[in-house]
């Protein structure tokens, strides 16, 4: 018997397609599907993808210029680094010390300074909608998919992903953009399908200080899907009811995944009653589980709790993880607002984004090695631009694409290498161009997927995934 909001309910066939529908609200259907492209070795069974949302500044992290102009090179000065002759900022001293660990790309460009996500996270530009909107965004169904969700595509039509009800795809803490108010394009399954899409965990309010240092607290953090958290608002009766269906689901898990109820049910809707009876999940969410030595050393941020769920996700199972830095809130006030440091950017870069990213990258770079995990799991480190070179008349740096970075690390990555060059402030590439479909081109390289791999949109129509993008042969071990 399967019982919903207490009241018995049963077809022929164990479970009605109605009562599923009822435990949990599920999304569109997925994509089309292409024929298998022939592929290579891949290095990186995992990735993880750290995005830092508005644009990290070049000058301020790896591509310092000490010897241009006061209103270019900025306060903070260059430290020695791993790599004898590669200083980094003094505010970067964790990774200072780590930098033979980790490949650095210091010429990447592109062409769009509007915090186009799509650019540097599917490689195309968005389609129709624009960036950002309020609501829902028009175009997405119809955008180049995120390269993670590329990714699961490729390995799901190859029969490269583990079984089981734990998600392939999954981001944290919250789908870009959902605390300022925003659908950014970008990291979707586009027309690939809604089955493609990540699954977000939900995190916080507007407005709230989360990514400053000390912003969340171990007693009251919680990572949970959508629908799966309880709000205030859920008296004791609603609990227990909720309670009692997890555990009516959970006792009726297999039986319900080979149903009958569930043919002509989409992928998408499988895969969400999956996430909702899956403990594996669950308890793969629960960063209580790991030593507050360990949590201290990851930094008590909403990023950096982040990172480390992302590497519990990984260990757990989740071949592909990302890691969300994000805006909180619209509007001027720089504590909400990420790395799109227009005013003032040194308060922001020493008070909190920068000591946030040292602590939190450097403890998953040592986390993962420790744990037998950095050789097989890619780690990418990416904006969508980079900063202005010259300092603005409210003590910030304001969008820029001519040059910016990108870090690469683990598995299939040769480790102390510096690639590409800028001019002496750092504004436009002279030496060994980036694009963002170079960088995109890395990674699939590195998941062993064939550079003439094509996938298929909506209207049957392939596509090659590389495009015009080539993987960066200087960071390739």
């Amino acid at each position: 018997m399967f019982r919903v909001l207490g009241n018995p309910k049963r077809t022929c066939a164990g479970v009605s397609r109605r009562d599923l529908l009822a435990a949990g609200g599920f999304g569109l259907l997925g994509g089309f599907t292409a024929a298998r492209a022939p592929r290579t070795p891949p290095k990186a069974k995992s990735v993880i993808c750290l995005f830092l949302f508005g644009g990290w500044s070049q000058l301020e992290t790896f591509d310092m210029k000490p010897g241009a102009p006061a209103e270019v090179r900025g306060p903070y000065k260059p430290v020695a680094s791993a790599l004898p002759g590669y200083p980094v900022c003094e505010l970067l001293p964790r990774l200072a010390t780590r930098m033979d660990k980790v490949a650095v790309v210091r010429s990447v460009h592109s062409d769009d300074a509007n915090h186009n996500t799509s650019h540097v996270l599917t490689g195309r530009h968005a389609t129709i909608g624009g960036t950002a909107v309020k609501g829902i965004n028009p175009g997405i169904p119809h955008d180049w998919p995120f390269f993670m969700s590329a990714l699961e595509h490729v390995r799901d039509r190859a029969g490269d992903l583990p079984g089981g009800a734990i998600p392939n795809n999954v981001c944290v803490p919250n789908r870009l953009g959902l605390l300022e108010g925003y659908t950014r394009t970008g990291p979707y399954g586009g027309f690939l399908g809604a089955k493609f899409d990540p699954v977000c965990t939900r995190v916080g309010n507007n407005g709230e200080l989360l990514f400053n240092l000390n912003g969340v607290r171990a007693a009251t953090l919680r990572y949970a899907p959508p629908g799966a958290d309880l709000s205030a608002s859920v008296t004791l009766d609603q609990l227990s009811t909720r309670a009692s269906l997890v555990q009516q689901l959970d006792a009726i898990r297999g039986s319900l995944m080979a149903s009958p109820a569930l043919d002509g049910f989409d992928d998408s809707h499988k895969r969400a009653l999956g996430v909702i009876t899956s403990e594996r999940f669950r308890k793969a969410l629960d960063l209580s589980a790991e030593p507050m030595k360990l949590r201290d050393a990851y930094g008590w941020n909403l990023f950096g709790q982040s990172v480390l769920l992302s590497r519990r996700l990984v260990e757990a199972g989740v071949p592909l993880v990302t890691a969300m830095w994000d805006c909180t809130k619209e509007g001027p006030d720089i504590a909400t607002l990420g790395w799109d440091t227009h005013w003032d950017h040194f308060k922001a870069c020493e008070g909190w984004l920068l000591p946030g990213l040292d602590r939190a990258l450097s403890a998953l770079l040592d986390d993962l090695g420790a744990r037998g995990l950095l050789d097989e799991t890619l780690v990418v480190c990416l904006s969508e631009m980079g900063r202005t070179p010259q300092v603005n008349g409210r003590a910030g740096r304001d969008h820029w694409v001519g040059s910016h970075c990108a870090l690469f690390a683990g598995a299939g990555v040769k480790p102390g290498v510096v690639h590409g060059r800028s001019d002496k402030i750092a504004a436009y590439v002279t030496d060994a161009p980036v694009s963002p479909r170079d960088v995109l081109a890395t990674v699939y390289h590195l998941c062993g997927v064939a550079s003439d791999t094509t996938i298929r949109d909506r209207l049957n129509r392939p596509h090659m995934l590389y495009g015009d993008g080539t993987p960066i042969k200087a960071v390739l071990a």
